[in-house]
């Protein structure tokens, strides 16, 4: 953990353990009876189908996670000639933490922003819209936090949880798939 921790450093909902889950259910207890209640034209498919892609994202999240601490146990394709240890296990035990926190603001999102559930599922206008903002100013904006992050004062209250993990893992398929073709 960080040496110093700052305001904020834990999740809000961290002294709920494994009951943080619970902090989504008035929004999806919402979603499926809104559904459930509303003529056919009025229903908000968008509201409804949040959840389940949430559960989707963690259990790949999950698969990912699985197998490359499986292949690091097995010793293949490590970058460092040593073994997860358990501290490291713990420390990263709340991967999830991030998944919850954006079913919240998509959740919240969809219920501010009405009219949401009505876009088509697909433009291509906005596909490249999203990429070059995500390209640009969030890289951009990116780039600046995580350097002002190793200052002393950030990175002893925030930052250093970061980089205390030893053993490194790659958990997405792209960086899964290049240590085991050694890419």
């Amino acid at each position: 953990m960080a040496t110093n921790p700052g305001i904020l450093t834990d999740w809000p909902w961290a002294r709920l353990g494994s009951y943080k889950y619970v902090v989504l259910a008035p929004f999806v207890v919402h979603s499926i009876c809104s559904y459930l209640t509303k003529e056919e034209n009025g229903r908000d498919l968008t509201n409804f189908l949040i959840f389940p892609f949430l559960l989707w994202r963690m259990l790949h999240n999950q698969i990912w996670i699985s197998l490359s601490r499986y292949r690091t146990a097995k010793g293949n394709n490590r970058i460092l000639d040593k073994t997860i240890e358990f501290e490291q296990v713990d420390r990263e035990s709340n991967w999830d933490d991030q998944i919850l926190l954006n079913g919240i603001f998509f959740y919240l999102g969809n219920l501010l922003l009405k009219g949401g559930s009505n876009l088509p599922l697909w433009r291509t206008d906005g596909i490249v819209i999203a990429i070059l903002l995500h390209a640009g100013p969030v890289e951009y904006f990116y780039y600046w936090l995580h350097r002002a992050l190793h200052h002393h004062y950030l990175y002893s209250r925030y930052h250093s949880h970061h980089h205390s993990s030893i053993v490194t893992e790659p958990i997405y398929p792209f960086l899964f798939l290049c240590t085991c073709l050694d890419i």
